[in-house]
């Protein structure tokens, strides 16, 4: 089995994993809407700079204490920059420069989402990235340049996040008109 297709059997995984919680969540009434609009902003909020882009999905951001913090975008995979001997997976660059593009030395608001965790297993702190322009995993679904990606449990904007990846998948959009969906 490839790497892809391990991927693929995994996201698909996690994904009924989460369909089995949110189940679970909704019969014991727990207050927690994925469906929710994107636009609407779930938890604690703080104004950062972004000082760098790791790749598609991760930045470094500074707060107003002088702290930098590393930042994994909550809703959106994006394909690996290979490391040491690794090749990049397709589309991986181009996925990075899609992020650059929307925040690269700007202002960005993260956005805690009370339904995931504070950080993940890498200390990355777990936030939604909005810019003067909305939602950045949002766009950068709706360019083709990742995976709508749930961890454990549904998040704020999941619905919307899926409808992006969903169209980008049928315009043919970034890595759905020049990867190999084999690979």
């Amino acid at each position: 089995m490839n790497k892809r297709t391990a991927h693929r059997i995994t996201k698909l995984a996690v994904t009924l994993a989460a369909a089995a919680i949110a189940a679970i969540i909704a019969a014991q009434n727990i207050d927690i809407d994925p469906a929710a609009p994107s636009s609407e902003r779930p938890g604690d909020s703080t104004t950062q700079q972004v000082t760098a882009v790791v790749d598609g999905d991760t930045i470094k951001a500074v707060d107003a204490a002088g702290t930098v913090n590393r930042v994994r975008v909550i809703g959106i995979d994006t394909p690996e920059i290979g490391r040491g001997k690794t090749p990049d997976e397709c589309w991986a660059q181009e996925a990075r420069t899609a992020l650059v593009d929307l925040l690269d030395g700007k202002d960005v608001e993260l956005v805690s989402d009370p339904s995931q965790g504070d950080v993940d297993r890498y200390g990355r702190l777990l936030r939604h990235l909005y810019t003067d322009t909305g939602n950045v995993a949002e766009q950068l679904l709706q360019q083709g340049a990742g995976y709508e990606y749930t961890y454990s449990k549904p998040y704020t904007g999941q619905a919307e996040f899926r409808d992006a990846e969903s169209a980008a998948r049928a315009a043919g959009a970034g890595l759905w008109g020049a990867c190999d969906p084999a690979n």
